[in-house]
C-alpha cells in the first residue's frame, strides 16, 4: 500500500469547521431577551459595552456566546473567544488589539478571586470594544461604578414547551411522541433537549427503526449526567449526595441537623461543585440533574434513598410545625403522589417565579382576564395591589396571581374586598373558629395554564403570604368556578362548601375547604412521605427500646412514625423524643429537665406508649 500525501495549507472550499458552525447557526434560535440585549451591545452608537449572560449549566450560555460572535463577524468586527477554564484570560485580554473587537469570555465563574482582576483588564480594552461574559452566577455589585453603567445583563430562563418542541424540530427530530417525551424530561433545559436529539439520531444511525422511548429517556438522561457532573460530585459524602439529590436544596440548619459538627466542611465541598447553585440561603443541585440522579439512587440504593427522604421530611416537618412557611412546599416536594405535588412543591430553579404586584401588571392582567375569564376583572380588581403575589415567567410577564391571608386577618377586611371573604369568615366561625385557618380570596391562572409548575409556584406563594407555618384548614375561593381549578382542589382532597355558592357582580364564586385536623398540613404531608417510603411495619414500643442500636433507616422510620402518631399530643411527643430518641437519655435526666414529678412523668409516658402500641402503631 502506498502512502497518501495530502497537500498542505488551507483548503479552498468549505471546511468541516465552517460546516459545523453553519449547522450550529441553523439550529439556534436566540431567546428574545438575549436578542434584544445583543442588539443593544453591538449598536455602534449605543452606550453599552458589556453584556453579562447568566444561567444554570446547560441553559444555553455558550450557544448565546457563539451567536454573539456570529453577529460580531457579520458586522465586520474581529472576534476573540476565551474560556476561563482553559485560557489565561487576563493575559489574552492584555494582548487584544485593533478597533471594534468583540471579546467573549465563557465560564467566568472559574476565575474565582481573579474576578476583580478581570474587571480591571476589561477596563483597559479599547474604547469601542464590546465584551460578552457568561457565568452561572456572579456576586452582587461585582461591577464597580461607573463601569456598571456600561453593562446590560440577561439571565437565561428555561424554554417553554413550544420553544423546546421547536428546538427538537430544528435538530431533525420528526417523531411527535419522541419530542413530547424529551420535552417533558428536559424541563426546559436546552442542553437536555440537544442531548436527547443526539440520542435519537444515534439510534437511527444504529439501524434501530422502531426506537424505544424508554431507552431514549434513559440514554439521554445518562448523557446529561455525564455532561454535567464533575469529579467534585463523586467526592461528596454518599449520604450528603443522597440528601442533596432528593431534597429541595440544603441550608445550614438542615446540614446542622442531619450532619452535626460537619457544617463548614460540607458547605465548602458543595460550593466547590459546579452543578450546585446558591439560591438565596440554600444550595441547590442542578434540577435536571437532580431528577436523573434521584432515579438512579432509588434504583441502585433504595435503602439509602428512603432513609434520606425520611430524614429530610422529619427536618422539614419540624420547621413547618415551628412556623416556617417555606418548609411546607419543601416538604411537599418529597411526596411522590402527583395529586399532592400538583398543588404544592418548590420550583426554585424553574421557568416561573413568585413576585410582588407591580403597577404595570394591571393592564396585562386585565387584558388576559378579558380573554380567558370574561367578567371576573371587576370582582378581583379590588384585591390587586400590595397584598397580591404574582407568578411570572422568566421574562417577567405575569401568568397567575393569588391573594391569600390568615382567616383572622380576613375578619378585619372592609370595603369592596369584603364581598369575597365575609361569607367565608362567617362559615369558618360557625365551624369552630379561624384558628390556624387560611383563605385564598382570589387565585387565578390566565397564561401558561398547561404547565403544572405555575400552580405549584402560585400555591406555595399563597401559603407563604398567609404567615401561618402549619395551617390546619385552608379555604379557597374560585372566582368564576373554573373547572381546571376545581380539578386541582379535588385531587388535593378539598370539598366544596355548597352553602357558600354565590354570585358577585354576576360572576359565580364557590369556596372549597380542606381541614386536615390537629397535625395540620405539615402532618398530612409528613404522613404521606412516611407511607410512601414503605418498609416493614415495626412494633414501635419495642423499637423505642432498641433505638440506639438500630441502623439509620430504621431510626428514621421510627422517628417519622412517632411524630405522625403523636402529632396531636405535642407534650407526649416531646417526652418520647427526650427519653427514647436522644442518645444517652435516662428517666431521671428527663424528669429533671422537664421538672415533672415521678408520678406525672410515668403517667404521661405510659399514655404515649399506649398510643404508639395501638392499632396504628402496632
Amino acid at each position: 500500500m502506498g502512502i497518501v500525501r495530502l497537500r498542505t495549507g488551507q483548503p479552498a472550499g468549505p471546511t468541516l469547521a465552517s460546516y459545523a458552525a453553519t449547522l450550529d447557526a441553523r439550529r439556534y434560535a436566540c431567546p428574545a431577551d438575549l436578542d434584544r440585549r445583543l442588539d443593544l451591545l453591538l449598536d455602534p452608537i449605543g452606550p453599552h459595552r458589556l453584556l453579562v449572560v447568566t444561567g444554570r449549566a446547560g441553559s444555553g450560555k455558550s450557544a448565546g456566546l457563539r451567536e454573539a460572535g456570529r453577529r460580531g463577524e457579520r458586522s465586520g468586527r474581529g472576534v476573540v473567544a476565551l474560556d476561563a477554564r482553559v485560557d489565561d484570560v487576563l493575559a489574552r485580554l492584555e494582548a487584544v488589539e485593533g478597533p471594534g473587537r468583540v471579546v467573549m469570555v465563557d465560564e467566568v465563574d472559574a476565575l474565582g478571586p481573579a474576578l476583580a482582576a478581570l474587571v480591571a483588564a476589561i477596563a483597559r480594552l479599547p474604547e469601542d470594544a464590546c465584551v460578552v461574559l457568561a457565568a452561572r452566577t456572579l456576586p452582587a455589585r461585582w461591577l464597580p461604578d461607573p463601569f456598571a453603567a456600561l453593562a446590560v445583563q440577561v439571565r437565561l430562563a428555561g424554554l417553554t414547551p413550544a420553544e423546546a418542541d421547536a428546538l427538537l424540530v430544528r435538530w431533525g427530530l420528526d417523531d411527535p411522541a419522541a419530542r413530547a417525551t424529551l420535552v417533558a424530561q428536559a424541563g426546559g433545559l436546552p442542553l437536555a433537549l440537544v442531548l436527547g436529539a443526539r440520542a435519537w439520531a444515534a439510534a437511527a444511525g444504529a439501524g434501530d427503526g422502531d426506537r424505544d422511548l424508554a431507552e431514549l429517556v434513559r440514554s439521554s438522561g445518562d448523557e446529561l449526567v455525564a455532561h454535567l457532573t464533575d469529579a467534585a460530585l463523586d467526592r461528596l459524602d454518599p449520604d450528603l449526595l443522597a440528601v442533596l439529590v432528593l431534597a429541595a436544596g440544603v441550608d445550614v440548619p438542615m446540614l446542622a441537623a442531619l450532619f452535626p459538627d460537619r457544617v463548614e466542611e460540607l458547605v465548602a465541598a458543595l460550593r466547590e461543585t459546579s452543578v450546585v447553585e446558591a439560591v438565596g440561603h440554600r444550595l441547590v443541585l442542578h434540577p435536571s440533574l437532580a431528577g436523573q440522579l434521584a432515579d438512579r439512587l432509588r434504583a441502585e440504593e433504595p435503602v439509602r434513598a428512603a432513609a434520606a427522604v425520611l430524614r429530610v421530611a422529619e427536618h422539614e416537618h419540624a420547621r413547618a410545625v415551628a412556623g416556617e412557611a417555606g418548609a411546607l412546599p419543601r416538604l411537599a416536594a418529597l411526596v411522590a403522589d402527583p395529586g399532592i405535588r400538583a398543588g404544592l412543591g418548590p420550583t426554585t430553579l424553574g421557568r416561573h417565579y413568585a413576585d410582588r404586584w407591580r403597577a404595570s401588571d394591571a393592564a396585562v392582567v386585565r387584558r388576559e382576564l378579558a380573554v380567558r375569564h370574561p367578567g371576573v376583572w371587576p370582582v378581583v380588581a379590588p384585591w390587586l395591589g400590595e397584598g397580591t403575589r404574582v407568578v411570572r415567567r422568566g421574562d417577567g410577564r405575569p401568568v397567575a396571581l393569588v391573594a391569600a391571608l390568615a382567616m383572622s386577618a380576613a375578619e378585619g377586611i372592609t370595603g369592596p374586598r369584603r364581598r369575597l371573604v365575609a361569607p367565608v369568615v362567617e362559615h369558618a366561625r360557625r365551624a369552630g373558629g379561624p384558628d390556624r385557618a387560611v383563605l385564598s380570596a382570589v387565585q387565578l391562572t390566565f397564561d401558561d395554564v398547561d404547565e403544572a409548575e405555575v400552580v405549584r409556584v402560585r400555591n406555595a406563594a399563597g401559603l407563604a403570604q398567609c404567615g401561618i407555618g402549619n395551617p390546619r384548614s385552608d379555604h379557597v375561593n374560585l372566582v368564576g368556578d373554573l373547572a381546571e381549578e376545581r380539578a386541582v382542589l379535588e385531587a388535593y382532597g378539598y370539598a366544596e362548601a355548597v352553602s357558600l355558592r354565590r354570585e358577585v357582580d354576576g360572576v359565580p364564586v364557590t369556596t372549597w375547604v380542606a381541614d386536615v385536623g390537629p397535625p395540620g398540613l405539615a402532618g398530612l404531608l409528613h404522613a404521606a412521605v412516611v407511607a410512601e417510603q414503605g418498609g416493614p411495619e415495626v412494633d414501635l414500643v419495642a423499637a423505642l427500646e432498641d433505638y440506639p442500636a438500630a441502623g439509620e433507616p430504621v431510626q428514621a422510620r421510627v422517628r417519622a412514625r412517632v411524630a405522625e402518631l403523636l402529632a396531636a399530643e405535642p407534650v407526649l411527643h416531646d417526652l418520647v423524643v427526650r427519653r427514647y430518641l436522644t442518645a444517652g437519655a435516662t428517666h431521671e435526666a428527663v424528669m429533671r429537665a422537664t421538672y415533672l414529678s415521678r408520678a406525672t412523668y410515668f403517667r404521661r409516658l405510659r399514655r404515649a406508649r399506649e398510643i404508639l402500641a395501638g392499632p396504628a402503631g402496632g
